[in-house]
């Protein structure tokens, strides 16, 4: 592959460019709509275009590299395409299910947040454009006393793949022709819809949909996401994001980290509560939950928490059986760092023991 890096200054002015990038655009666009049989060409075309758009920066000379024209319609081709995907309607019964494949999600995942931060501000609002009304509609039918198993399946693959659309954005902080303040502003944006789906994915009939594997493949995004904004918003990164909490506060009324690390408790105490059947949900859940512990300032910070508070207080290691796997709570009586460990015991069942060890 060209060193793009390098090379793209040279490569606008070469006769021709014009035709390439356009053809390259086409064909990705058509790898885009066979989304069933060209996940491998569109790994390496989502390739090309980060680089191509990382190497922006870089640029010298007046030559037009034409990125502004194909980009976005790349990166809002990728995102119809993986809700077109969704809407087939794939059988939960398939060898790898493009929301189950780790491997697969984070070889799409990892080049196209660069594309959407190319151009933030049209991209951002192309993904609320398009989450909006489905979340409107999974709003709705939470109140329903039953609802069609097939088109809330389809719907929560659609809101799965825009949470993760939106965690894999919140994981780089890249972005070309935008500050880093109105970064902070658009990641707000995206997230507050987020952090409304957590709500009404707990809420009426969803919440008695636990068994199901759409709405496990959607809290498992939902996880997903909060693993990558902890990354960049809550703790140590806190302090310098004062215009991301600002804009959450508008929205949906979290004005600080210390107030979205405990949304983020609540919503693992929810899930160690309701998916006692599901492994995958339950390991990502205290995956999340090491983290948020074994974090210097995080770790900190949950000491803070009632939520924390009461789990700490009403949990023993005979008290809780989730999946299979115990959850140990153990305290001493002097309060300190919290910190959380994650072991497997003879019986090879899987123990989270939350300490508290005294100060150094």
């Amino acid at each position: 592959m060209v060193d793009v890096l390098l090379q793209l200054s040279e490569l606008v002015t070469m006769e021709g460019y014009g035709d390439w990038i356009r053809l390259v655009a086409e064909f990705t666009s058509k790898s885009l709509l066979s989304w069933q049989w060209a996940s491998s060409s569109v790994y390496y075309l989502l390739g090309l275009w980060s680089r191509l758009v990382s190497s922006v920066p870089y640029l010298k000379g007046d030559a037009p590299s034409l990125l502004d024209e194909y980009v976005p319609k790349i990166t809002e081709g990728f995102i119809t395409s993986r809700l077109d995907s969704a809407q087939a309607g794939l059988p939960d019964d398939i060898s790898e299910h493009p929301l189950d494949s780790v491997d697969l999600l984070q070889d799409q995942l990892d080049c196209f947040p660069y594309l959407c931060r190319f151009q933030y501000e049209n991209s951002s609002l192309f993904i609320i454009n398009v989450m909006e009304p489905i979340l409107q509609i999974y709003m709705e039918r939470a109140q329903l006393q039953t609802g069609d198993k097939s088109e809330l399946s389809i719907v929560e693959a659609k809101l799965a793949w825009i949470v993760h659309i939106i965690a894999a954005i919140l994981k780089i902080k890249q972005s070309v022709g935008c500050s880093a303040e109105s970064q902070e502003v658009i990641d707000a944006e995206l997230s507050a819809r987020v952090l409304r789906l957590v709500n009404v994915a707990d809420s009426g009939l969803h919440s008695q949909r636990c068994g199901e594997l759409s709405k496990q493949r959607l809290d498992r995004a939902i996880l997903t996401f909060f693993q990558n904004f902890r990354k960049s918003y809550v703790g140590d990164q806190a302090m310098h994001s004062s215009k991301l909490y600002a804009r959450l506060s508008d929205l949906i009324g979290l004005n600080d980290h210390l107030l979205l690390l405990d949304f983020i408790v609540q919503k693992i105490a929810r899930n160690l509560k309701c998916y006692t059947e599901s492994e995958e949900v339950i390991d990502q859940t205290l995956s999340l939950f090491l983290e948020l512990a074994s974090g210097y300032m995080t770790g900190k910070l949950l000491l803070k928490l009632d939520t924390v508070k009461f789990i700490i207080a009403h949990h023993t290691l005979e008290d809780d059986k989730v999946n299979g796997s115990l959850i140990g709570l153990a305290k001493h009586d002097i309060l300190g760092t919290l910190f959380g460990k994650c072991c497997r015991i003879s019986t090879g069942v899987w123990a989270i023991y939350i300490s508290i060890e005294k100060d150094v």
